[in-house]
C-alpha cells in the first residue's frame, strides 16, 4: 500500500467514525473526551500509516502496546474497573516482552531457542491492532452507553463495517481514480530494492504479492534512491533465491543493457528503489552472448565467474570482459567448478564457478593477444567472445586452427618454428601426425627448404608420395654402410691382433658414403626424403649407422651451409630416435651417442638454418635437451602425469591441466613461433589427406 492508498484510507475510516459519533452524541465533544472515540482513532493509524511491511513484527508489537497504554491513561479513575486492569497488565507485558524479545534475539525466528519463538508468535498475535484496539473501542463504547443503547449499536456497526468489509480495498479504488497515469507502473511493480553489490549488482526482495511474474533474465527498470533523480537504470535478472519465506533476486546494470533500449525510458515516473518489469524487449542476442559476473579471488593471469547464463558453454571457449566502450579482455575457460553459496545463517543455494586464463587484448592491426595488466572489478559481466574482422596473414606465416567455436586465429610464423624448433606431442588417435605432416607441407612451401623425415613407421612413405618423397640415403650406399659396420665390428672383436688402420678406412668409407648421400639429396631437385633403416640384426650397427647420418648431416650444415638449402629435420616417434637419458642402461654407450649428435643439432642448428619438428606422445620417454630447446610446443590430449608437470612449465598449471581433456583435433600451443606467444587451446581444421595424395600421384620409390 502506497502513501496515498494509505492517506486515502485514513481519511475515509475516519470521517465514517466522526460522522458515526456525531450522530450518536449530537455534538463534538467526544473527539476529546470519549475513550471509545481515541483507541478507534489509533486503530485507524496504526493500521493504515505503521503497520507496514517495513518494520518487523516484534517493534510492531512494541509500538502498538506503548500507544495502547498511552490510550488507557485518558480514562477516568472512577471507570477504571477490573477490565481496565486486565488491559493495562496486557499492554505492559506486550511492551515489556516484545523489548526483551528485540534486544535478545540475533537470528531468524526458525533458528532461534522454542521458549522465544512461543513468546514472539503469541505477542504478535496479542498485539496486532485489529485486537487490542478493536477490544478497547468495543470496551469503551459498552462502558459509555450500555449493550441495549441505541448509541452502542452504531458503534457496533462501524466497527462491523470497518473490519468485515475492508476499507482498505475501497481505497484502493479510489487511488486508482487520481492514478490512472501510474496504473501501468504499478502493475509492473515487482520488488523493492534493499542491498548493492559493488556499484552495478542490486538485490531485490520480491513483494508477496505481485501483479506480475518476474523470473531469471527478464529485464527491469529502476531509480536508486542514492543517485540523482533523473537517472534510470534498465537491469537483468541474474538470480532468484527462498530466504526466510521470501523470494529474492539479484538484478544486475550495465550499459550494454541501456544500450539495448538505446536510452528510452520505459515507465513515465517511478517510485525510488522499486523495480519495474519490462515487457516489451527489443529484439537482442544480449542473452545469447551473456555468461556471468566476475566473482571474488579473480587475478590478473585469471578469472573466476559465476555462470548463469542461458547460452551453454564448455572448455576451451573464449570470452571476454569489456574494460571499455572499445577494448575487451580475453580469457579461455580451463575449468568449471560446482559450489554451494551460504546466503543467511543456515540457508544455502548451488552454483557453478567458472575459471579462465588470460590470453590479452586483441590486437587488431597484429593480429595478436597481447597480456592485460589489471583484474576485472568483481561483478563485471563476462559474455561470450564476439567475432573480429578478418586477418592480414603476412608472407611465411600460417594459421594453423582457430580458438573453438571464434574466427580468432592461431597464426605460426613458419621461419620461427624451423629455426627454433617446435615438438608436436599427444596420444595416438588425437590428430598429432597429421597435423604434423601439414605443417611439413606448409614448410615445403619454401622452395629453399628441404625435409628429411626420420620415420620407421612408413607414414610419410605412404602420405607424401604425391610429393615424389625419396630416400635420403641410397639402398647401395646403404648397403655399403652396413657392411662396412660389420666388418668393423668383426675387425675390432680381433682385440690387440686387430687392424687399427683398416677400421679407420672402413669409417671413411662410411663417412663417404653417408656424405655422398646427403649431398645428392641437398643439391637435387627432390624436397623431401625419408631416412629408413634397414632389417639388419646387429643393434650396435642400426645405432652407428644413425650417430654416423646425423654427425654427417650437421658437419654438411656447419660446413657447406647445407648447399644452399634450408633443412627440416622431422623425428617422428621421436621417444625411439631421442629417447631420455634416464630410459637407458649404463651401457648403452651406442644410444647415447646418437642421442647427442642429434642434441648437437638441437643446440647449434639454428646457426646453420636446421631446425626440428619433433614429434612424440610422451614427453617422458623423449630426450629433455633435445626437448627443452624446442621454442614452440603443440600439445594434443595428454594422461601422464610427467607429460603434464613437463608442460606447465610452458604453458603454465591453469591451462596445462586441461590437457587431458582435450577433444580430437583440439591442442594447446606456446611459444616464438606463434603470434601470440601466450599459451591457448585451439582447434585445428580437419584434414582429409586422401584427397590431397591422389591415386594417379602416386609413385613407389
Amino acid at each position: 500500500m502506497n502513501q496515498r492508498v494509505r492517506l486515502i484510507f485514513l481519511f475515509l475510516s475516519l470521517s465514517v467514525l466522526i460522522f458515526v459519533g456525531w450522530q450518536v452524541k449530537g455534538d463534538f465533544e467526544f473527539l476529546i473526551h470519549d475513550f471509545w472515540f481515541t483507541s478507534g482513532f489509533l486503530l485507524l493509524i496504526l493500521l493504515s500509516l505503521i503497520d507496514q511491511p517495513h518494520f518487523s513484527k516484534d517493534s510492531n508489537v512494541f509500538i502498538n502496546a506503548v500507544t495502547a497504554g498511552i490510550s488507557l491513561l485518558l480514562i477516568q479513575d472512577e471507570s477504571r474497573n477490573w477490565i481496565f486492569w486486565v488491559f493495562l497488565s496486557l499492554t505492559f507485558y506486550l511492551g515489556f516482552s516484545s523489548y526483551l524479545i528485540m534486544l535478545f534475539r540475533n537470528k531468524p525466528l526458525n533458528n532461534e531457542n522454542k521458549a522465544l519463538q512461543f513468546f514472539s508468535r503469541i505477542n504478535r498475535q496479542l498485539g496486532r491492532p485489529e485486537m487490542l484496539f478493536s477490544a478497547f473501542f468495543l470496551w469503551g463504547a459498552l462502558t459509555q452507553f450500555g449493550i441495549d443503547s441505541g448509541e452502542f449499536r452504531a458503534l457496533l456497526l462501524y466497527w462491523v463495517i470497518f473490519m468485515i468489509l475492508n476499507l482498505k480495498e475501497l481505497s484502493f479504488i479510489v487511488n486508482s481514480i487520481f492514478e490512472k497515469k501510474d496504473n501501468e507502473k504499478e502493475l509492473h511493480a515487482s520488488g523493492k530494492i534493499f542491498g548493492v553489490q559493488s556499484k552495478n549488482t542490486f538485490l531485490v526482495k520480491l513483494f508477496p504479492e505481485r501483479n506480475i511474474s518476474i523470473s531469471r533474465f527478464d529485464f527491469v527498470e529502476f531509480t536508486y534512491s542514492i543517485e540523482q533523480a533523473s537517472k534510470v537504470r534498465k537491469g537483468l535478472v541474474l538470480d532468484s533465491y527462498l530466504l526466510n519465506e521470501e523470494q529474492w533476486m539479484k538484478v544486475l546494470t550495465t550499459n550494454e543493457i541501456n544500450n539495448i533500449f538505446k536510452g528510452e525510458q520505459i515507465f513515465s515516473s517511478h517510485t525510488k528503489d522499486i523495480i519495474y518489469r519490462i515487457d516489451q524487449v527489443p529484439k537482442t542476442d544480449y542473452l545469447d552472448r551473456f555468461i556471468g559476473i566476475i566473482s571474488e579471488n579473480s587475478r590478473i593471469e585469471k578469472i573466476l565467474f559465476h555462470y548463469n547464463s542461458k547460452s551453454e558453454i564448455q572448455e576451451g571457449d573464449l570470452v571476454e570482459v569489456k574494460i571499455s566502450a572499445e577494448k575487451s579482455v580475453y580469457y579461455q575457460i580451463v575449468e568449471g567448478i560446482t559450489k554451494i553459496e551460504q546466503l543467511e545463517k543456515k540457508n544455502e543455494t548451488g552454483l557453478i564457478v567458472g575459471e579462465a586464463i588470460q590470453l590479452g587484448t586483441w590486437n587488431l592491426e597484429k593480429a595478436r593477444f597481447e597480456s592485460y595488466g589489471w583484474v576485472p572489478s568483481i561483478n563485471s559481466p563476462v559474455y561470450k567472445s564476439s567475432k573480429i574482422k578478418d586477418t592480414v596473414i603476412e608472407k611465411g606465416e600460417f594459421i594453423i586452427g582457430k580458438i573453438p567455436n571464434t574466427n580468432f586465429p592461431v597464426i605460426l610464423n613458419k621461419e620461427l618454428a624451423l629455426t627454433h624448433h617446435t615438438a608436436v606431442l599427444g596420444v595416438t588417435g588425437t590428430g598429432k601426425s597429421v597435423f604434423s605432416r601439414n605443417l611439413v607441407r606448409e614448410y615445403l612451401k619454401d622452395e629453399s627448404l628441404k625435409v628429411i623425415c626420420i620415420d620407421f613407421t612408413g607414414e610419410y612413405v605412404k602420405n607424401f608420395k604425391d610429393l615424389k618423397i625419396t630416400k635420403t640415403i641410397s639402398d647401395k650406399n646403404s648397403q655399403e654402410i652396413f657392411k662396412n659396420l660389420d666388418n668393423i665390428v668383426l675387425e675390432e672383436a680381433k682385440g690387440f691382433k686387430s687392424d687399427p688402420k683398416l677400421i679407420e678406412d672402413l669409417k671413411k668409407e662410411c663417412a663417404r658414403l653417408f656424405n655422398e648421400s646427403i649431398t645428392d639429396f641437398l643439391k637435387g631437385k627432390s624436397r623431401i626424403s625419408v631416412f629408413e633403416l634397414p632389417d639388419v640384426a646387429n643393434s650396435w650397427a642400426i645405432l652407428e649407422y644413425t650417430r654416423l647420418f646425423f654427425r654427417l648431416l650437421f658437419h654438411i650444415a656447419k660446413n657447406h651451409d647445407s648447399f644452399g638449402s634450408k633443412l627440416c629435420i622431422v623425428l617422428e616417434e621421436a621417444h625411439t630416435i631421442v629417447p631420455e637419458a634416464a630410459t637407458l642402461g649404463v651401457s648403452d654407450f651406442g644410444s647415447k651417442a646418437a642421442i647427442n649428435s642429434i642434441a648437437q643439432i638441437a643446440l647449434q642448428g639454428r646457426k646453420y638454418n636446421v631446425g626440428l619438428l619433433v614429434i612424440a606422445q610422451r614427453t617422458a620417454n623423449v630426450s629433455k635437451t633435445v626437448l627443452t630447446q624446442c621454442n614452440t610446443i603443440i600439445s594434443f590430449q595428454e594422461f601422464d602425469r610427467t607429460s603434464s608437470e613437463f608442460l606447465s612449465n610452458y604453458f603454465g598449471h591453469g591451462i596445462a591441466g586441461t590437457l587431458s581433456k582435450l577433444k580430437p583435433r583440439q591442442a594447446i600451443a606456446a611459444g616464438k613461433g606463434l603470434r601470440s606467444n601466450v599459451p591457448m587451446i585451439f582447434e585445428v581444421p580437419e584434414i582429409d589427406e586422401s584427397k590431397i595424395v591422389k591415386p594417379e600421384e602416386v609413385r613407389t620409390i
